[in-house]
């Protein structure tokens, strides 16, 4: 069997293969998720959560922002914070719907990056380490935490900082294989990833530039590592989680099907949004701006069939 196909375990929650959603803001709703789930997703990643957000709501009302389905499990519900206190109520707020919690350590947006959350965490290894400690003890379900390599080239502190999230207790960790400086860009450390996978005894989870099935089987092999999580291709292909063929406006009138059965909102402009990201290889760009110009989701169907 491909070890992509393999079943492994995070702490206690079963994983039945090897290919990961990543946490995709502004992208990552419920109807994304599950056809993800679908196309062969084997752990899914909710959106990254605010925690000063998230503490503040009823339970009812964490049920419904998160809107987490049976058919999607195991689902990881990342939250991002830099306040021990908050983080602690947050991670009690959503562990009853969530099968993992994960602390991001690895966004750069400037909003976040100024109050200490994300990436500035990989220079602020105290807070990290009492922040994973706080979040482990609060809850029974299995804490991770997704990372980058480090903070520039000249602060690569990955292996450092995995070790450190092992030692509190987190049961798996997440490798971004670029560091916060370079964003999205240049090429991802493949020797660093490799290098933190040999230093830990819990699953790591290799993510950055998989675009394709075959991707992702390459980057376990140059890895070692134990799982592969794609994102950005995702976005526009929520298949690549297998090597089949597929009918591309099956699969967005799937997605147009799920989202009207299983969302607690109906944003025509949300879905126009994914319509236009999974035909990026169907129809020419002049013609997927148009869907952006529909109003309605019966009407988006329309398009799609036409």
């Amino acid at each position: 069997m491909l070890p992509l196909l393999c079943p492994m375990r995070i702490g206690a929650v079963d994983i039945p293969n090897r290919f990961v959603l990543a946490p995709l803001a502004g992208v990552s709703c419920t109807a994304f998720r599950m056809l993800c789930k679908e196309n062969g997703a084997g752990l899914i990643y909710t959106q990254m959560i605010d925690a000063d957000l998230i503490s503040k709501k009823t339970a009812k009302e964490v049920e419904q922002f998160l809107n987490i389905q049976d058919c999607e499990r195991p689902v990881s519900v990342q939250l991002i914070g830099s306040n021990t206190d908050v983080l602690v109520t947050a991670v009690q707020a959503v562990e009853q719907f969530a099968d993992i919690i994960d602390l991001n350590v690895g966004c750069i947006e400037e909003e976040y990056l100024q109050k200490g959350c994300g990436a500035a965490l990989l220079k602020d290894l105290p807070t990290l380490e009492r922040l994973l400690k706080a979040m482990v003890d609060a809850t029974e379900k299995p804490v991770t935490a997704k990372i980058r390599i480090g903070w520039d080239n000249q602060h690569i502190n990955g292996v450092t900082v995995a070790r450190l999230i092992e030692n509190t207790g987190a049961q798996a960790v997440c490798v971004h294989g670029r560091t916060a400086d370079q964003g999205y860009a240049g090429k991802v450390n493949w020797t660093v990833m490799k290098q933190i996978k040999e230093k830990l005894q819990i699953p790591v989870i290799a993510n950055g530039d998989v675009t394709s099935y075959h991707d992702g089987i390459a980057f376990l092999q140059k890895t070692g590592c134990d799982l592969v999580m794609i994102g950005r291709e995702a976005q526009h292909c929520p298949w690549v989680f297998h090597q089949n063929p597929v009918d591309i406006q099956q699969q967005i009138l799937r997605f147009i099907e799920l989202y009207e059965q299983y969302e607690n909102r109906q944003e025509p402009v949300e879905v126009a949004d994914h319509v236009y990201w999974m035909l990026r290889d169907f129809k020419t760009t002049e013609d997927t701006k148009k869907v952006h110009l529909i109003t309605t989701i019966p009407r988006i169907t329309r398009y799609v069939n036409r």
